[in-house]
């Protein structure tokens, strides 16, 4: 038992030192921390005050819908959004190939201004946000509908905003424009 653990050892040595500029050795050597993508350059946003970097001002969704595209791929590891009115909605990624979505996280009942998520697995180059309740939500008696013969809820939809939104990643600390 004790040969194989030596063995496995010196095996796993030889990997990563047989290239030391291999990106896992790298990864491993240097030291890591979390970078705002949504602030870099080229990134673009339903509204521009959303990734601004500045808590204190405010932007409101395009309906029910927020987009964040940024300028290329990134591996995002945490979502965060502050300052919101949010209670319900969904996040997407972008996948490849034209028109393609996937559902990474879902809110539900949220009651605070802040919003942090981690995220497993996501390496995209947009983000996009389902809006389907806020705190500014209006509802009325419910009515019924003869089309689908049940009563059906009235609730017209709040005007959704976020003070900031941010997406993580990790990056070495001498080279944040990665």
């Amino acid at each position: 038992m004790r040969h194989y653990f030596l063995i496995s050892t010196v095996c796993c040595a030889a990997v990563l030192f047989s290239g030391c500029q291999s990106k896992a050795l790298r990864m491993l050597i240097e030291p890591q921390e979390l970078y705002n993508y949504a602030v870099t350059e080229g990134a673009t946003c339903t509204s521009p005050e959303m990734i601004d970097g500045d808590v204190k001002t405010r932007g409101y969704a395009d309906g029910r819908w927020i987009h964040l595209n940024l300028p290329t791929q990134k591996a995002i590891h945490r979502i965060t959004i502050n300052g919101t009115n949010i209670i319900n909605a969904m996040i997407y990624e972008k996948m490849e190939g034209e028109g393609r979505w996937r559902a990474i996280m879902q809110i539900q009942n949220n009651e605070s201004p802040v919003i942090k998520m981690r995220v497993n697995a996501v390496v995209t180059d947009a983000i996009r946000i389902y809006i389907s309740g806020t705190t500014d939500d209006k509802k009325a008696a419910n009515r019924y509908d003869p089309r689908r013969g049940t009563i059906v809820p009235q609730i017209k939809l709040g005007r959704a905003f976020i003070h900031e939104l941010e997406v993580y990643g990790l990056v070495s600390k001498e080279n944040k424009s990665e």
